[in-house]
């Protein structure tokens, strides 16, 4: 028996958008619903299991951030593909904080964007290995992504966790961002191009300045990527 296909909610309230994703990802073979605003989209959201979200960040009512924050404070780790304007920046790092996966800009293009979301469907509902872990004072839970030091504690996304324990499990080893793409967010597509890797990371990394030492965590390797530091 084959398995069945995907399911995708598609959140985009310019009807123009909404009606070409959906055109494109039938297309796919993919099953898909549709919501026009963010209480729509909370609404599917409480009452359904999707394999993936593609999420405008502009929407009325509660916009797209807000369904955001409330799907991840529920612990639902469905992927989340953002949508948003071109240039804004001040956006896409608010969506990556938020918890989203990745992000696309307006306008995109067809190929980028089916590859985005193969991408984050072969890592379906990525959870971090249920372990913990100690760099000095800090405890590093994977499971429950927090980490704690006496004083203080801090939370993190799936997706940051995941870099934790990529990078983590190869001390001291340049990784690059091609094999963060492959590895941590499923990209296996060449002509996948993003800067979401180098975006998550300075967001993780700007949470790791909190905690004592947190700065030598990740380091750069100039010319390629990250490594792990902490010993």
């Amino acid at each position: 028996m084959t398995e069945p296909a995907p399911r995708i909610l598609i959140v985009e309230d310019e009807p123009a958008i909404r009606h070409g994703l959906v055109e494109l990802f039938r297309s796919q073979g993919y099953t898909l619903e549709v919501a026009e605003d963010g209480h729509a989209a909370l609404a599917r959201l409480a009452c359904a299991q999707f394999d993936l979200v593609l999420l405008d960040i502009m929407l009325p009512g509660v916009d797209g951030l807000g369904v955001l924050r409330q799907t991840r404070a529920r612990g639902d780790l469905v992927p989340v593909l953002v949508l948003t304007a071109r240039g804004a920046e001040a956006d896409i790092v608010a969506g990556l904080d938020a918890g989203a996966d990745d992000y696309v800009t307006k306008p995109f293009g067809i190929r980028e964007l089916l590859a985005r979301a193969r991408g984050l469907l072969r890592r379906n509902r990525p959870a971090p290995a249920s372990q913990s872990f100690r760099v000095g004072d800090a405890l590093v839970d994977l499971a429950r992504l927090s980490i704690t030091w006496p004083g203080g504690q801090l939370e993190l996304t799936a997706r940051e966790g995941l870099i934790l324990d990529f990078l983590r499990a190869r001390p001291g080893v340049g990784v690059t961002r091609e094999e963060l793409l492959t590895q941590v967010w499923g990209y296996h597509d060449g002509t996948v191009r993003t800067r979401t890797v180098d975006v998550h990371i300075l967001q993780l990394r700007g949470k790791l300045r909190q905690l004592p030492g947190g700065d030598d965590w990740i380091g750069t390797v100039r010319g390629r990527g990250y490594r792990w530091d902490a010993r």
